[in-house]
Formats: C-alpha cells, sequence, structure tokens
C-alpha cells in the first residue's frame, strides 16, 4: 500500500511538471511569434516586401515558421508558406477591423491532418496592409517530448530511490510484525508451548519477542510443576483415602450407634468422590504420558451407547430433556469398554448440564476409515471458538461453565486424555441450529 502511494504520489507530480511545461511552452511560442511579428513590420516599414522576402528564409525555418501579407480587404500580396503549414485555414481577416497602429493579435489553429498546432499573429501595418506570420509547435512539442522522457527516467529513479526505504520498512518491519502477529496467535494453543517468532526483524521487536517469550517460559515451568505436583499428590493421597474408607467401613459395620453409622456413610461418600477425583487426575497423567494402561477388548459401539442412554434416560427426564440416540451401523472395535464408557458418560454429564430445560440431547456415531467418530450433541448455548481448544486442558473450564456450575475441569481433559490412550483425538464444533458437537474420535486399536 505505501508502495502504491508512492509510486502515485510520483506519477502525479510528473503529469504535473509535464503539464506545466507544456503550457510554458506554448507561451514561449506565442512570445516568438509577437516578437518576430514586430521584427517583420520594422523590415517591412523600412524595406518594404522586398526587404521581408530577404530576410524571411535567411532566419527562419522553411518546414515550420511562414508569413503573409494581405491588404486590409483580405487580398494576399505576399505570402512564404510551406507545404507543411497549408493544411491549416488561415483567416482572410484579422478578427477585429478597428485597430490602432501596429496592434498585434494571436490565434492558434490545428488541423485535422496533422497532430501540430500553428500559433498565428497579425498586425497592421502603416500603409494598412496586414502581415501576419506563423509558427507551429514541431520544435516545442520535441523539447515535449524528450523532456517527457526525461521526467519519466527521473521518476523512475526517484521511485526507485523512494522505495528503497519503503523495502526496508516492509522487510525489516512489516512482514516480521506480520510474523509477530501470526505466532502470536497460536499462543492460546494448549500445549503452551507455541513462541513468538520474528527470526530477521528489529532489535527492538526481537527484544519484546524476547522478553515476552522468557515470561511464556516461566508460565509454562510453573504450569508444568504444578501439575507434576497434583500428579504426585493424587498418587500419594490413593493409600491414605484407602485406609480411611476400610476404617470407616469397619465402623459402619460394627457400630450400633444409627448418628454413627449415619456419619460414616456420609464420609464414605466423600472418600469415594475424593478418590474418584484422584483417579481422574491419575488417568489423565497416564494418557498424556501415554502411560494409561489399557484393558482392551472387542466391543461393540452401538452396545456402549444403548447403555449409557439407558443409564442416563431418568436423569434427562428429571431435568426435562429429551436423550435420543440415532442408530449407526454396527462397529465393534478393540478398545477398553469402560474408560470409553466413562469419557462418552462425562461428555453426557456436560449435555445435561448445559442443555436448557425442554432441550435435546442426540447420541450418534459414524464410521471414518477403519475406526469410529462418536457424536454427542445438544440444543445448548454451544462453546466459544476461542475456547474450544482451551476447554480440553486440565483446570480450564469454559466462561458459562464457570458462571453456572461449580468444578475445577477435569471432565473433558479425562475424555481427551481416554482418547489419547487410544490413540483417538476429540473436538467440538458448533452447530447451525444451536447447541455443541462434541466428538471423540476412535482408531479400531
Amino acid at each position: 500500500m505505501l508502495a502504491l502511494f508512492v509510486g502515485t504520489s510520483i506519477a502525479l507530480t510528473l503529469i504535473f511538471v509535464r503539464s506545466t511545461v507544456s503550457r510554458d511552452l506554448r507561451r514561449f511560442d506565442a512570445a516568438v511569434v509577437m516578437n518576430d511579428l514586430v521584427e517583420y513590420a520594422a523590415i517591412y516599414a523600412s524595406s518594404g516586401i522586398k526587404g521581408v522576402l530577404d530576410v524571411f528564409p535567411a532566419g527562419q525555418s522553411s518546414d515550420s515558421s511562414a508569413i503573409r501579407i494581405t491588404s486590409p480587404d483580405g487580398i494576399i500580396l505576399f505570402e512564404e508558406i510551406p507545404p507543411g503549414i497549408h493544411v491549416y485555414a488561415w483567416p482572410a481577416k484579422p478578427p477585429s477591423n478597428d485597430w490602432s497602429a501596429r496592434k498585434t493579435v494571436l490565434q492558434e489553429l490545428t488541423s485535422p491532418e496533422t497532430e501540430l498546432r500553428l500559433t498565428i499573429g497579425a498586425i497592421r501595418l502603416r500603409d494598412g496592409n496586414y502581415l501576419w506570420f506563423g509558427r507551429t509547435d514541431e520544435e516545442a512539442q520535441r523539447y515535449q517530448h524528450n523532456i517527457t522522457i526525461y521526467l519519466w527516467l527521473a521518476g523512475i529513479l526517484a521511485a526507485a530511490v523512494a522505495l528503497l526505504p519503503v523495502i526496508w520498512y516492509s522487510h525489516e518491519v512489516l512482514i516480521p510484525i506480520r510474523s509477530f502477529t501470526n505466532s502470536a496467535r497460536r499462543l492460546h494453543l494448549p500445549e503452551g508451548t507455541a513462541r513468538l517468532m520474528v527470526p530477521r526483524a528489529i532489535p527492538e521487536l526481537q527484544t519484546l519477542a524476547s522478553v515476552v517469550n522468557a515470561g511464556l517460559d516461566q508460565i509454562l515451568s510453573l504450569t508444568r510443576e504444578l501439575q507434576s505436583t497434583n500428579d504426585q499428590l493424587a498418587h500419594e493421597l490413593r493409600t491414605p483415602l484407602a485406609r480411611v474408607r476400610g476404617n470407616l467401613e469397619n465402623l459402619l459395620d460394627k457400630s450400633d450407634n444409627a448418628a454413627a453409622q449415619d456419619a460414616a456413610a456420609r464420609s464414605l461418600e466423600e472418600i469415594d468422590r475424593a478418590a474418584q477425583l484422584v483417579q481422574h487426575i491419575l488417568t489423565i497423567r497416564g494418557g498424556d504420558h501415554g502411560a494409561l494402561r489399557l484393558y482392551r477388548q472387542q466391543t461393540p459401539v452401538h452396545q456402549i451407547i444403548t447403555n449409557l442412554v439407558d443409564l442416563f434416560t431418568p436423569a434427562a427426564e428429571d431435568r426435562n430433556l429429551t436423550l435420543g440416540i440415532q442408530q449407526g451401523l454396527d462397529l465393534v472395535l478393540n478398545l477398553d469398554r469402560e474408560l470409553i464408557t466413562q469419557a462418552i458418560s462425562n461428555l453426557l454429564d456436560n449435555a445435561l448440564a448445559y442443555t436448557p430445560k425442554g432441550g435435546k440431547i442426540n447420541l450418534r456415531w459414524q464410521a471414518e476409515g477403519t475406526g469410529v467418530v462418536i457424536f454427542v450433541e445438544d440444543t445448548g448455548p454451544g462453546v466459544h471458538r476461542e475456547e474450544m481448544q482451551m476447554i480440553w486442558e486440565r483446570y480450564n473450564r469454559g466462561s458459562s461453565a464457570v458462571v453456572r456450575h461449580p468444578g475445577i475441569g477435569l471432565g473433558l481433559s479425562l475424555v481427551r486424555a481416554i482418547s489419547t490412550a487410544h490413540g483417538g483425538s476429540v473436538g467440538v464444533t458448533n452447530r447451525v441450529t444451536g447447541g455443541a458437537s462434541f466428538w471423540i474420535k476412535l482408531p479400531q486399536g
């Protein structure tokens, strides 16, 4: 854009200069005609027509100038007109009959037979006759042509010189800024390893990128340290929780105190919830690191989904929701049935939580290659585009989830970990008719 502006500015300047030169050359031709008229009038006054005839061929080009003397009635008394100027229609008389002595007039003539213009002037002589002198702009056009060439050459050189800083600016600033912007767009990716890239940029941009990248490295390091700590804590808590649960079960079996039994039962529920949370963290860790143990078996996909629909139908009816199933092909995959059931259950839990009353939830599956893609679709609010990658990370939740429902953000990360452990993938899109469509893609295994 900047180069276009520079080029346009130079072109307009050249056009303006050329127009100005053309106007000045026409004025110069007019001045020459006026001066020659006065000169020939003086020669005529002193030597008559013979003096003009003697002087004219010696002082003028035979191709570009012409002279004529006419009587007051327009009768030609003398003329010297080269063939190229005969194409112009000379007036018989000057445009005004009320002339004072030696008054001059100018007129510009054109002809369809030539591109040249003829500037003629007339002066009234002392004996009442009229002296005409004409001059074509052939020489002026030649000068103008040469000047135009020089102007365009100068313009091209000026453009080249002017574009050098533009090219430098584009190469050293604009292109790095675009690269900077494109790499900045990747910073939201879940891995957290994206960095600002400006390999060839001015020092200021490189410094800015280095400072930002250093901050991102520190954030990534702290995040990984936090995740490692959580994983370690989860691993360490599993055994103590099992012991506490055993003690509570023993208390529940042996105590005759109703209040103690009730407290023990409630405590067991909380212990189970904590143990499930620990197990989720460990499962996610195993899936992320490729260490999750799978107990694969040949399992009909439709059987898993049908069982889940039967299991979740009462909960859906309690919320005044319609839970449906769209039958697909009878596919059998080699997978960990328990983990895949858990992953789809998490997606159903989300759909039940965010679909408003009167809404619909639909499960369907379709073959893709030798594997399958399982969809859980709802008529809820959908997912913001900028959150479609982030919600699959540990401890990250969508903006609507934070406002409406409590939780720590492990459900979808567990789904991704299970799918990854099977060699699959996960994703979400917003449906055209409203709501979200979560999917799990699984290979044959």
